[in-house]
C-alpha cells in the first residue's frame, strides 16, 4: 500500500479532495490530506490541518488569518514546503498530489519544487493552459501537470474524468515508477547543449560513452542550467562539460523567456571543486519571442528559429561583457578547469557569410581569456568552429585530461 499526500485547500476544493481521497482509497492506497487553505471556513477535515501546517513553519493560524492574502499565502507556502519535505524524508508518503486554481497551484508547487527529482509529484491546475508561464507550475522540477479544463466547483462528468485520470496517474507513479534518482557509485559527467550546439556535444558524449564514461545532458534554456547546478551541489556530478552558456545571455539582459532564472551558471562546480571543461558556446545571441524583441532588432539582425522565436544577434560589447563574467566565475574555481574557445564560431550559422560569423569579436574574446584567466586554468584556443567534428574530438581529449587523477 502506498501513501499519497493530497495538498489542497479544504475550504474551497473539498468536493475534489473528497473525490480524489476516495479514488486513492478504493485503489487500495492511503490518502493523506494536507490542508493549505487560508480562507475563513474549512469544510473538510484534513489529516494534517492548516493549523498544524502553519505551526510547523513557525506560524499560528490566529496571526496568519489576519494577514493580507498575499502574505498569508507566502506563510502557507513556506510552511507546507517544510511539511511535505518532512513527509518525504521520513518516508511517510510515496507521492504528492496537488490541485486547484492559482493559489493552490502556487502553494503546492512551492512545496513540490523542494522534493527530489524522481519523487512522484503531480498538480491538476486551472492555470496550466493558455499563455501562463510554465515556471509558475513546475519551476525546475519534474512535476507532472494536468490542465483541469473545468474549474473546481464540484464533481461533474468532465471533472470526474480528469481528476480520475490524474489520481490513476499518481497511483501508477507511486506503484511502478523508478522513484528518486540514485547516483551512488556512478561517476556522472554533466554536459550542456541546445539546438545550436547539439550535434557537436552529442558526438563528444557518444565518444565518451564508448570509452565507458556515463554522461547526462542538460538543455541550456533556464531550467536545465539550474538543475545541473543543483545536482552538482548535491554531489551527483563528478565532472562538467559546460559547453553551452546561452543562459548567461539571458542573465545579462535581466532574464527573458524560457531562459529566465539561470543566474548562477558556472558557480556550483567552482564552489564544489568539480573538474570543469568550459566553452562559451551560444553566448552570441538572444532567443526572443515576438513580444520580447529589442527596440533595435533590425539593426542587430536576427534569424527566425521557428514561427515564434528569433535568434537575435548581440553586439560585440555585450558578448565581451558576458565573457568577462565567465572569466570571473571560473577564476573562483577550487578544482581543475579547462577553457576551450572555438575561434571559428560559437554555434551553427557561424561560417563566413552567415548571420553569426563574428571572427573579430572572437579574437577579442581570445585576448580576454589569455589575459584574464588565472594561471592555474588550462586555456585552449582552437582554429575550429564549434560545429566542426574536430572540435568534438578536442572536447573528448580535454575531458579525459581533466579526469586524469580525479
Amino acid at each position: 500500500m502506498k501513501s499519497i499526500a493530497i495538498v489542497a485547500c479544504c475550504d474551497t476544493k473539498y468536493h475534489e479532495i473528497r473525490y480524489m481521497a476516495d479514488f486513492i482509497r478504493n485503489a487500495g492506497h492511503r490518502p493523506l490530506v494536507v490542508d493549505i487553505s487560508t480562507g475563513p471556513n474549512v469544510a473538510f477535515t484534513a489529516d494534517i490541518t492548516r493549523e498544524e501546517v502553519l505551526r510547523e513553519g513557525g506560524w499560528e493560524w490566529a496571526d496568519v488569518h489576519r494577514l493580507p492574502k498575499s502574505e498569508a499565502i507566502a506563510a502557507m507556502s513556506a510552511s507546507v514546503t517544510r511539511v511535505v519535505g518532512r513527509l518525504q524524508k521520513e518516508k511517510i508518503v510515496d507521492a504528492a498530489l496537488g490541485m486547484g486554481g492559482l493559489q493552490n497551484t502556487v502553494v503546492s508547487s512551492a512545496a513540490f519544487r523542494r522534493l527530489p527529482i524522481g519523487f512522484p509529484k503531480l498538480i491538476v491546475s486551472t492555470i496550466a493552459s493558455g499563455y501562463r508561464h510554465f515556471e509558475t507550475v513546475v519551476g525546475d522540477r519534474d512535476i507532472t501537470v494536468v490542465p483541469s479544463v473545468v474549474d473546481f466547483t464540484g464533481i461533474n462528468p468532465l471533472s470526474e474524468s480528469i481528476l480520475g485520470n490524474a489520481a490513476a496517474a499518481i497511483i501508477g507513479m507511486a506503484e511502478r515508477g523508478n522513484g528518486e534518482i540514485n547516483t551512488a557509485g556512478r561517476n556522472l559527467i554533466a554536459a550542456t547543449l541546445m539546438g545550436i550546439t547539439n550535434d557537436t556535444v552529442m558526438r563528444a558524449m557518444d565518444a565518451l560513452r564508448a570509452l565507458g564514461k556515463e554522461t547526462i545532458s542538460f538543455h541550456s534554456t533556464g531550467m536545465g542550467g539550474r538543475v545541473m547546478e543543483e545536482m552538482i551541489r548535491d554531489g551527483h556530478i563528478r565532472a562538467v562539460m559546460d559547453l553551452t552558456l546561452h543562459e548567461m545571455t539571458a542573465e545579462y539582459f535581466g532574464g527573458y523567456g524560457y531562459s529566465k532564472g539561470a543566474d548562477n551558471r558556472l558557480t556550483a562546480a567552482a564552489e564544489m571543486g568539480v573538474p570543469m571543461l568550459v566553452c562559451p558556446g551560444g553566448i552570441d545571441f538572444a532567443c526572443l519571442r515576438k513580444d520580447e524583441l529589442f527596440d533595435d532588432e533590425e539593426a542587430r539582425g536576427y534569424v527566425w528559429h521557428n514561427a515564434d522565436l528569433t535568434h537575435t544577434r548581440l553586439y560585440e560589447k555585450e558578448i565581451l561583457d558576458i565573457t568577462g563574467t565567465i572569466i570571473r566565475r571560473v577564476n573562483a574555481s577550487r578544482g581543475p578547469v579547462t577553457v576551450l574557445l572555438p575561434l571559428g564560431g560559437l554555434r551553427t550559422l557561424c561560417q563566413e557569410g552567415e548571420p553569426f560569423h563574428k571572427p573579430e569579436t572572437i579574437r577579442r574574446m581570445d585576448a580576454m581569456f589569455r589575459q584574464g584567466l588565472k594561471k592555474e586554468i588550462r586555456y585552449v584556443s582552437s582554429p575550429y568552429a564549434f560545429i566542426d567534428t574536430a572540435f568534438a574530438d578536442l572536447i573528448v581529449q580535454e575531458t579525459l585530461k581533466l579526469l586524469e587523477g580525479v
